[in-house]
């Protein structure tokens, strides 16, 4: 019951986009140009693109994955604004 009373933080789009970001670049593999997140709705949700400057991705499907635990990690933490 202790997690139900915790307040969500609120942030804005651009700063969930840049902390997945941040966080996915620590992944060995990650390009460091052509990836974009974007972050939209209410409840939020995200996306993940890889644009031809990121060249090809060997590990496109591991980056995707982690995005995707990143991103529902952050749904828990994160309301936007």
């Amino acid at each position: 019951m202790e997690g139900a009373d915790r307040t969500k933080e609120t942030r804005t789009a651009e700063e969930l986009e840049r902390m997945i970001l941040q966080d996915l670049r620590n992944v060995d593999g990650c390009p460091e140009r052509g990836v974009s997140v974007t972050v939209y709705g209410i409840p939020w949700n995200a996306m993940l693109t890889f644009g031809a400057e990121a060249g090809p991705v060997r590990n496109k499907a591991e980056l995707k994955k982690f995005f995707e635990i990143i991103t529902e990690r952050m749904q828990r933490l994160y309301h936007v604004s």
